[in-house]
């Protein structure tokens, strides 16, 4: 396992993954890193261009909420849909949350459910559970 500075260092190389990570340390506030949801961003950014979709998924969360960047929720719903064409099954289970409410997309029972099961596709445990959940209405 890397260092902080070992970490930075490679992230400041290039390294996606080492970037990824980066913006994960500093999301949660890890080791000796404090939290700061700007820098994680620019992070994820790196690595989302560098086309991990774990890092567009990220990327995605923290426009839905307007961490460390302006809130735009349209932005973040694109960025998840990247993420689970890419085959992220959390992210394909997040855009079905976000079809059920609305969150950046239009609302829409049917799209929600679509998305609950690709994520179920993908492996996604939770997405049974919000299948059966907006089956009972």
């Amino acid at each position: 396992m890397d260092t902080p500075d070992e970490l930075l260092r490679r992230a400041t190389a290039g390294d996606a993954h080492a970037c990824l990570h980066m913006g994960k340390r500093l999301m949660r506030g890890r080791s000796s890193t404090a939290r700061n949801f700007e820098e994680a961003v620019e992070w994820f950014d790196r690595a989302a261009r560098a086309g991990l979709p774990d890092a567009r998924y990220w990327l995605g969360k923290c426009y839905l909420k307007g961490l460390g960047c302006l809130r735009d929720p349209a932005g973040g719903v694109s960025c998840l849909e990247q993420a689970a064409h890419a085959g992220h099954a959390a992210a394909a289970l997040r855009l079905g949350l976000c079809f059920e409410s609305g969150l950046g997309a239009p609302k829409s029972t049917e799209l929600a459910a679509w998305w609950y099961r690709k994520a179920q596709a993908l492996g996604e445990p939770r997405a049974t559970e919000q299948l059966l959940r907006l089956a009972k209405g």
